[in-house]
This record gives structure tokens, C-alpha cells and sequence, in this order.
């Protein structure tokens, strides 16, 4: 049974660029723009987000994942880039997939294709791919405030994270996170 009726890769990046907005639902149920508040933000499943059409980078890597995990027979993973900053801890996730010897940034979250790094863009190798993710986001995060220009490169850290449980908050998402594989480049 087909879970989505879309075949491709390049299709599905298509319909999640379109579809979707940015903004979160709180555990009441309730719309949100911006950024999420920990304790009041819901982790969606990919079925809540695709009737929401709403949803922040953790609330649409797990619908980017569920499509991966159902339609394709590629290797696929997850990863969440943070600057601890004492405060929001402002943060990215994105999914990376491998196919013929090459890996991808599957990344449909930004209309905007300067933002972010909107694209599937493709790498040789892993290490490659999350430098340029971090670079990327780093240069984005100063230029829309959410970092200082005089960031602490020691504050940032990638992990490579597993499937969340669904309807957590921001908070109990971190942990999850925190428990999960820390990266080094």
C-alpha cells in the first residue's frame, strides 16, 4: 500500500515546499507563527502535520522521515544542529538521505531558496554535508539575530537523533536529543 501518493523524491520535495507553513501547534490545538514555545509546543505526526499544513523543522523532519521510511528503500537519518546559548538554544533539523554512493540535504522547509540552503543538494560524503549545513545555518542565525556575530563555535553541536515520540514538547524533545548521538566534525 502506497502511504503517499507521490513517487519521487523530487515530487515529495515539491509538495512539502508548497504545502506547508512555518509556525507550531501548542497541546491545546491552538495555531502558532515563529518560534515555538517549549513548553507549550506539541510534536506532530506526519499524519496531524499533513492535515495542519503547519509545523516547525522537528514537526516536518518526521514527515520528511515517515516518507522515506515508507516510500523509498534508501538509507536515510536525521540530524539537529543546536547553538546552546543559555537561553532558546535556537536550532535547525534536517534529513540527510544516501543513494548511489553520494549523500543528500533534503531540505523543503524554506520557500525562500536563499534560506537555509532550500534544495536536495548532493555531497560526497557525510562530513562534507553536515560543515556546509553548519556553515550555513551559522551565517543564516547571525544575519537573522538569533546568534551573535561573536558566537562561541564551542556552543554548537550536531547530533544524529532517532525516531521522537510523537505529542512531546520542546523540552522533552531536547532530551531526546541530548540522548542521542553527538557529532564531531
Amino acid at each position: 500500500m502506497k502511504k503517499y501518493n507521490i513517487s519521487t523524491i523530487e515530487e515529495f520535495f515539491e509538495y512539502c515546499k508548497k504545502e506547508f507553513n512555518y509556525g507550531w501547534i501548542d497541546k491545546e490545538g491552538k495555531r502558532h507563527e515563529g518560534v515555538n514555545d517549549g513548553g507549550a509546543y506539541l510534536l506532530q505526526s506526519p499524519k496531524e502535520l499533513t492535515n495542519s499544513k503547519l509545523g516547525i523543522c522537528w514537526d516536518r523532519t518526521e514527515l520528511y522521515r515517515d516518507y522515506f521510511e515508507n516510500m523509498t528503500d534508501l538509507k536515510y537519518e536525521t540530524y539537529y544542529l543546536l547553538y546552546e546559548d543559555g537561553k532558546g538554544c535556537p536550532s535547525h533539523t534536517i534529513l540527510v538521505y544516501y543513494n548511489n554512493n553520494k549523500v543528500y540535504w533534503f531540505e523543503p522547509m524554506f520557500q525562500n531558496k536563499d534560506c537555509y540552503y532550500s534544495g536536495i543538494h548532493e555531497y560526497s560524503n557525510l562530513n562534507d554535508l553536515l560543515n556546509d549545513f553548519k556553515a550555513i545555518w551559522i551565517k543564516e542565525a547571525i544575519i537573522s539575530g538569533m546568534i551573535p556575530k561573536n558566537y562561541d563555535d564551542k556552543n554548537i553541536f550536531i547530533y544524529q537523533y532517532n525516531k521522537p515520540k510523537y505529542h512531546i514538547n520542546g523540552y522533552e524533545m531536547r532530551k531526546h536529543i541530548n540522548n542521542s548521538k553527538l557529532i564531531k566534525l
